[in-house]
């Protein structure tokens, strides 16, 4: 109860600093109410900062701090969001001056670092994509800004082009995650020591990422029967291995009131459901959302921007891309059998990566529409040895694709398989990596 009581008084205390900084820096006041702020700032936030450095020992689990320079160690800033941090609707609000719940944020989001040891010129973050226990993906911070003597800010930028709805990798699901401050001292006349970096390493609380939904396959179907829809996404299972999701559900586009849930489903990976749907017949015509919710909240599939949203953040999920499924005219069902008409693209649905007893590692890229000839990319690059496996004689094309040497340097990525003289396919992310 007294740790608690002092991280809230920690937290409390923050946060009234900030104000004063931010006030102090970007008012237009006069310079005896200037001296006033800088007064009350230092009763208000040096007592609290002052004894989460004395006490920083004792909470081992929280604060990292490590140095190459021969000086102390300094214990980690606070390190706070911005106060307004915008997510979809149904997820988990961000707590106020907090990092808690930033993995869902829309877009950009904004830290403060109050009372750094030294000024970092590089900050980086650097999640767990895999569920192991190790922090192993690294996203690299920007606009490092010094407000004042006490407060450094940086953004976590969106990750466009290929998805500029979120400033986290798909592979990210939150929980903690190290930061990294850093910086370069090369040799002169106020440096004794030579050149030596500066490095501390510190954990924030990301929160825990509600599950991402990247698309839903077959994107049209006859609803007059029940149809079953390949969800390929993120963050599906937890990393105890339990579920993130426990409904999957679709909503009438411009009709949020109707509904109609998953007769059931199964989560084959983190990355995968399989769902089953019974639209009906009546709903020819019509275009449903798809949605998976757990939690830790609902999918991403926005028509519109939430208050408070950054103008420039794109709609749907995190990839800008709005997932729906449109239930067609039985006359209009889907392709004839025996052929894959020229104006369906290819459709990846699922990614893996195996390795062999020699070593030897092999995508395999699971999808529909796969003709002889196709290209794929894995982050923008070409794979240069790939095979089509398991023919579908009801679309003429196949429907699997495995691929050798150098598959791992781009993983994890988005991959597009492109079919020669037909345009890109939609780019999945692939989640899976060498390690």
């Amino acid at each position: 109860m007294r740790y608690l009581d002092f991280r809230a008084n920690i937290k409390l205390h923050s946060a009234r600093a900030i104000s004063y900084i931010r006030l102090f820096a970007w008012g237009r006041v006069t310079e005896m109410r200037r001296s006033i702020l800088i007064i009350v700032f230092w009763i208000v936030a040096a007592a609290p900062i002052a004894e989460s450095r004395a006490r920083a020992s004792h909470y081992s689990k929280e604060i990292s701090s490590t140095t190459s320079a021969a000086e102390p160690q300094n214990a980690c800033p606070i390190i706070l969001s911005e106060p307004v941090v915008t997510v979809a609707p149904n997820q988990p609000e961000v707590e106020f001056h907090s990092t808690v719940g930033i993995i869902n944020a829309l877009c950009d989001v904004t830290l403060d670092f109050v009372g750094c040891g030294f000024t970092p010129t590089k900050i980086e973050i650097v999640c767990d994509g895999n569920a192991d226990g190790v922090p192993e993906l690294i996203i690299p911070l920007k606009n490092i800004t010094i407000v004042n003597r006490l407060l450094l800010q940086a953004t976590i930028p969106a990750l466009s082009p290929q998805l500029p709805g979120t400033a986290f990798p798909l592979a990210c699901c939150g929980g903690v995650a190290n930061i990294i401050l850093s910086r370069t001292v090369t040799d002169g006349d106020d440096n004794s020591f030579g050149t030596f970096t500066q490095t501390q390493t510190c954990q924030i609380d990301l929160g825990i990422r509600a599950p991402v939904v990247v698309s839903a396959s077959p994107s049209s179907a006859d609803c007059s029967v029940a149809q079953n829809l390949v969800i390929p996404g993120s963050c599906f299972l937890l990393a105890d291995g339990k579920p993130n999701v426990t409904s999957v559900f679709a909503v009438e586009r411009g009709n949020p009131s109707h509904i109609i849930q998953a007769k059931n489903f199964v989560i084959l990976n983190t990355n995968l459901i399989d769902a089953l749907f019974d639209f009906g017949a009546a709903n020819a015509g019509r275009t449903f959302l798809i949605f998976a919710s757990g939690p830790n909240g609902t999918s991403r599939n926005l028509t519109a921007l939430p208050q408070g949203a950054q103008a420039n953040c794109p709609l749907g999920n995190e990839q800008g891309v709005m997932v729906t499924v449109t239930c067609n005219a039985p006359a209009n069902s889907g392709p004839d059998p025996g052929n894959a008409p020229d104006n369906i693209k290819t459709e990846v649905t699922g990614c893996a990566v195996e390795r062999d007893s020699s070593g030897v590692f092999t995508l395999t890229i699971r999808g529909r529409f796969f003709k002889e000839g196709a290209v794929v990319t894995v982050d923008g690059v070409a794979l240069k040895k790939t095979k089509l496996k398991d023919f579908d004689s009801a679309s003429n094309a196949f429907t699997r694709i495995t691929g050798k040497k150098k598959v791992c340097k781009n993983l994890p990525g988005p991959v597009v398989v492109t079919n020669p003289g037909e345009a890109p396919g939609a780019a999945f992310i692939c989640s899976s990596s060498c390690k």
